[in-house]
């Protein structure tokens, strides 16, 4: 069997698919189980420098267009059948949905990783992106994609219920949905020789999007710093946006700049030794497909505070410190009670080890090659 693997959702940046991508096409190398694979990419040279870095040594094909572009739709599956190109997975949820032959006689077959649906269920969270701007566009486009998917992967109990509720999609289809929770890279992990920031450290990874609540954290620190060790401060890892000023205004007026740092896009290497040095993550977002900063922060030995909502109580089991979504008062005294109480952060820390054992590369590409199999 040969599959084809859409790796142009790795960018340049880190990113959440990105890394998810990379890490599948690991973990299947590293399975070593006897299928072909072929991996798609935009550009030659990038191509050649992912391989490298992920140290896979599958055939590449080079496409001349991107995953958005017309092209990809009037020409990518004539590009897979033309190297005989048994399934196909995007890693986001781009694929060819123009016309063809019924599902039974379609070749090759198509499959799809949806990790959430939040411009559908909270359109209003994200105002000034593309999917809200052409918003009856990409309702169409995502039901029109769970239609016509052979499979279709997603990363939560609680994304795989939205799929079935908003992609209007028949009860005897639900059955193509599959849930593969995302793999954590071995290298989050804790490292004894990393100290953890004294004056302790909050930190924050993500964008400003307007559903991640990061004003919302930023008043709760500001709130609670009173109480907090003396010196406490805010880490924001995540790119600046200009059509979400609020939370660098919200610093300015509370003239918070002395203990808030904002740090923007940093590499995998500064982002792992981030996790290591905070002594609490927060992710207060009212909804996440998965969360994967609470995942990478649990494996590196960090206590997470996060939401009750959607999909963060699976992630976090019993290891994370809940607090109801879009409050502020919650986020202040959760603050105040992990990093006062030196035991239930230790205790945080043990039951997160525990809970992250579930979150395995190898068992995310394993049960990936599961869906590819049964394509077929």
């Amino acid at each position: 069997m040969k599959i084809a693997i859409d790796a142009r959702w790795i960018f340049p940046q880190h990113s959440g698919i990105g890394q998810h991508t990379r890490l599948l096409i690991q973990g299947l190398h590293e399975l070593n189980c006897g299928e072909e694979f072929l991996l798609i990419f935009q550009d030659a040279a990038f191509a050649e420098q992912v391989c490298e870095e992920c140290a896979v040594d599958f055939p590449r094909l080079i496409l001349p267009y991107a995953l958005f572009s017309p092209w990809n739709q009037l020409r990518l599956m004539h590009s897979l059948r033309k190297h005989k190109v048994d399934v196909y997975h995007s890693t986001n949820y781009m694929i060819p949905v123009l016309p063809s032959l019924p599902a039974p006689f379609r070749h090759p077959r198509c499959l799809a990783t949806l990790h959430d649906l939040i411009p559908i269920i909270y359109p209003d969270h994200a105002p000034e992106s593309k999917k809200r701007k052409l918003f009856p566009i990409y309702v169409q486009l995502m039901k029109r994609i769970g239609r016509h998917a052979d499979a279709l992967i997603t990363v939560s109990e609680s994304s795989k219920q939205d799929l079935q509720k908003h992609l209007g999609l028949r009860k005897k289809d639900f059955s193509k949905i599959q849930v593969i929770p995302n793999g954590i890279h071995a290298d989050f992990s804790p490292d004894e020789r990393v100290e953890r920031a004294a004056p302790p450290e909050i930190l924050y990874v993500g964008r400003l999007d307007p559903y991640k609540n990061v004003p919302l954290l930023i008043s709760g620190f500001y709130e609670a710093m009173g109480k907090l060790p003396q010196g406490s401060s805010l880490r924001i890892i995540g790119p600046r946006d200009d059509r979400y000023p609020e939370a660098e205004h919200l610093i300015e007026r509370l003239d918070l700049q002395p203990w808030v740092h904002w740090e923007g896009h940093v590499t995998a290497e500064r982002l792992l030794e981030a996790y290591r040095q905070a002594s609490v993550l927060v992710l207060a977002s009212e909804y996440e497909g998965f969360g994967l900063p609470v995942a990478e922060a649990m494996a590196c030995g960090t206590p997470v505070i996060c939401s009750d909502s959607s999909s963060l109580p699976e992630v976090g089991g019993r290891a994370a410190r809940y607090v109801q979504p879009g409050s502020m008062n919650a986020i202040k005294e959760a603050l105040i009670e992990v990093l006062k109480d030196t035991r239930l952060r230790e205790g945080m820390v043990a039951e997160g080890l525990e809970q992250v054992k579930r979150f395995q590369a190898g068992e995310m590409a394993r049960q990936t090659l599961d869906v590819y199999r049964g394509l077929l």
